[in-house]
């Protein structure tokens, strides 16, 4: 899960830390620490054939977004920009995956928009079968918006290290943390929050540029690897309690 921001972190991170250090804890006994992933879990040699046979999905490409459907996932962000894209691009599929309180509000605007024959539910799906499922995927597409009462947006998901142990080409919002641990046209493509035009624009940028896809992707799994993998994590941690002097030497 997540920690708490250093008083020093970048901007991104101060939510946590304007709570913590509202409530007088010490600067120096706040660490940040975003989620991670296990690159043996999730990594670019896992086989989609069987989840794109599954759905029908062979000779499609497949624009993939998976998630639980909250509100600021931008799931809704993502429906809105099939049509450009399915218009653009005749073989673009889009592939969402889970399920949750924006569901409803997702359906009707691909109904709406009427490409419903372009997009694929899959509804919920066991954890252990997600990277079969990002997998089967071309690009992934991770387009969350700010929080809706207007607070500053905070978070770690999950998804985004996901992604980038999967070694695919993504979409993001360059929004508060997700711009912080994605850098653009290096790592990912990242898109103002809540622009359909804009996240469309991009995502038929990746789709029809299978090398630049291909260079994003083979970077953001050197860096998942290199920073964000669950023994990084603990390791941070570890290496805060030392600072602080908190660990016991070995046998004592």
């Amino acid at each position: 899960g997540l920690l708490v921001a250093q008083a020093d972190a970048p901007i991104a991170w101060r939510p946590f830390s304007d709570e913590v250090l509202a409530r007088e804890v010490p600067s120096d006994r706040v660490l940040v620490n975003p989620n991670a992933v296990d690159p043996a879990r999730y990594h670019p040699g896992i086989d989609g054939g069987p989840v794109r046979k599954r759905l029908g999905l062979e000779g499609r490409l497949v624009i993939g977004f998976i998630g639980t459907f909250g509100l600021w996932h931008g799931a809704e962000v993502l429906a809105r920009a099939v049509r450009p894209v399915a218009e653009a691009l005749p073989q673009a599929h889009v592939l969402f995956v889970g399920d949750g309180s924006t569901m409803p509000k997702v359906r009707e605007i691909v109904a709406g928009d009427g490409v419903g024959g372009r997009v694929t539910f899959t509804g919920l799906v066991a954890q252990d079968e997600a990277a079969g499922y990002l997998a089967a995927c071309d690009l992934l597409v991770s387009p969350h918006v700010g929080n809706p009462d207007g607070s500053r947006f905070f978070g770690s998901p999950t998804k985004l290290f996901e992604y980038m142990a999967m070694g695919k080409g993504i979409v993001a919002s360059d929004l508060d943390q997700i711009g912080t641990i994605l850098a653009h046209e290096k790592t990912a493509w990242l898109v103002p929050p809540g622009d359909p035009d804009a996240l469309a624009e991009a995502i038929l940028r990746l789709a029809r540029d299978p090398e630049l896809r291909r260079t994003l992707g083979e970077a953001a799994r050197e860096e998942v690897v290199r920073r964000h993998t669950w023994t990084a994590h603990v390791g941070r941690i570890l290496a805060k309690l030392a600072e602080r002097g908190l660990l016991l030497e070995h046998g004592r």
